[in-house]
């Protein structure tokens, strides 16, 4: 198994382990929670209560219209003396709390009388004459706004009794609710199921996206974290084959960018190695070609100059039509093998420069002794700052000199040259400059080359030295063309701390 995979499967697990174990609990808990919504104890405490209601009700109504029609009965229907008595005994074993005669007059009825039970105060009587004939009509009951239950009896066409007991206000009002509760609680049984059902299916809903979530992030997360591994295994496959220009981009985590920088760092650091070690290697064979050259060349040089000089003695014995030209080519071989000499001496000091002898010196003084050897007046020296550095004034003086000739030769005999020497941060610059023909970009690419030259008799030694000597120091040197025509040679070493 990849480690993609492996942790693929890891974050699942992390993700979908303790979501079913929530969903395990909270499903059992929402199951036990739903149950408590509908008990059957109060279930059956309501249907109790509305059936005692009901019980105690119709009992009291079947008590108040036996009380009635047996009142009613009577063939008196004024209530005198003996019958007011009667009436009162009778409410009182009866529980009831009044009996009223009601007369019809002019197509309405009118409360006539009142009679309480022995022993009760007289109270605001309850008048049902708006609904007497309407109970009449129908079951004889009525239900009055003041909270009482009355069953009336007619007494002829004219009369009408009536008998009531007293019960709170709001008594009928809170038996419809106890009903209406009961009816609520009975379809919240049916509601229970539905929602239980209803829930599974929320919570199987709910594991389901956490669980396609889950995959979706896990897999983004596995991709983000392991495609920076994934690409830098590929780059450690190419480096092993010898592509040292890989570089991998930095992305994912903080360590995962880390790891990437330290890897292109460390790519950075072999491909320069490389240059330098084949620098180093065309250096050392080119040192070696310089060295042959100097051996080969400087052999035949010697025996050559001597039978010169013999010609030279012996000039005055050849006729004297001929000893003009045999002068001119005797000194022009001696000039020839004079160039060679120093063409040899440059092969030479290429190919083993002396070690660097190091010691505090003015950048700046160095720069205006050298310029005191163009008698001439064509080097313009600036250079009033002084310069520390650390250096081998041998080593220095022979690369100022270098330059030097490379401008003249550039600039032609007699050109302007500018020597400047400055400061800047911790880096002293020496800059030598000239007005000739500057640089092509064939050239500028191949001037640090040993054996290239511009120049027709040039040995293509004199800027690689220089190059030598700068990196000996721990500077550098630069070539450009200068605006205006000309070209710009730069010295950089770094400044001497004095303490």
């Amino acid at each position: 198994m990849t480690f993609r995979a492996r942790l693929l499967v890891a974050l699942l697990a992390l993700a979908l382990l303790p979501t079913l174990l929530l969903t395990l609990f909270f499903s059992g808990e929402v199951g036990r929670a739903t149950e408590r919504w509908h008990l059957g104890v109060v279930d059956r405490a309501l249907e109790s209560s509305v059936e005692v209601n009901r019980i105690v009700l119709t009992r009291l109504e079947a008590t108040l219209l036996d009380r009635a029609d047996t009142w009613a009965s009577a063939p008196d229907d004024a209530f005198d003396a003996k019958r007011r008595e009667a009436l009162r005994n009778g409410l009182r074993e009866a529980r009831l709390d009044f009996a009223q005669s009601y007369t019809r007059e002019g197509g309405r009825w009118r409360l006539a009388d009142q009679v309480v039970p022995a022993g009760v105060l007289t109270v605001e009587p309850i008048d049902v004459s708006a609904a007497l004939d309407s109970a009449l009509a129908t079951d004889r009951l009525v239900e009055a706004p003041a909270g009482a239950r009355v069953a009336v009896a007619r007494i002829g066409e004219a009369h009408a009794l009536a008998v009531g007991v007293r019960l709170t206000p709001d008594f009928f009002a809170k038996l419809r609710e106890i009903e209406e509760a009961r009816t609520q609680y009975a379809r919240l049984g049916v509601l229970v199921d539905v929602q239980r059902n209803y829930v599974w299916l929320l919570l199987g809903a709910l594991v389901l996206g956490v669980a396609i979530g889950a995959v979706f992030l896990a897999r983004m997360l596995s991709r983000q974290m392991t495609q920076p591994l994934v690409t830098l295994s590929g780059a450690f496959q190419r480096v092993a084959e010898g592509d040292l220009e890989t570089r991998v981009p930095a992305s994912g985590a903080a360590e995962l960018q880390a790891l990437a920088g330290t890897f292109n760092s460390m790519t950075q650091r072999l491909a320069e190695a490389r240059v330098a070690l084949a620098r180093a290697e065309r250096e050392s064979t080119w040192r070696d070609v310089a060295r042959q050259l100097a051996h080969e060349i400087k052999n035949p040089l010697t025996p050559m100059r001597l039978s010169l000089h013999r010609l030279q003695r012996r000039v005055d014995h050849v006729p004297e039509s001929e000893r003009e030209a045999v002068r001119d080519s005797v000194a022009a071989l001696l000039v020839e093998i004079e160039h060679l000499t120093r063409l040899a001496e440059h092969f030479s000091q290429y190919a083993k420069l002396p070690g660097a002898q190091m010691e505090a010196l003015d950048l700046a003084a160095l720069a205006r002794d050298a310029a005191r050897l163009y008698e001439d007046g064509t080097v313009t020296v600036h250079a009033e700052t002084p310069a520390p550095v650390q250096g081998d004034r041998l080593l220095l003086t022979r690369a100022l000199h270098n330059l030097l000739l490379n401008a003249r030769e550039a600039a032609g005999e007699g050109s302007a040259i500018e020597l400047e020497v400055s400061r800047t941060g911790d880096e002293a610059r020496l800059a030598v400059r000239d007005r000739g023909p500057g640089l092509s970009e064939a050239a500028a690419a191949k001037l640090f080359e040993p054996y290239f030259s511009t120049k027709n008799r040039g040995s293509g030694l004199g800027l690689s030295v220089v190059k030598d000597i700068a990196e000996r120091h721990g500077g550098r040197i630069t070539l450009t063309n200068r605006d205006g025509g000309g070209a710009e040679a730069r010295l950089t070493l770094p400044l001497a701390h004095r303490g």
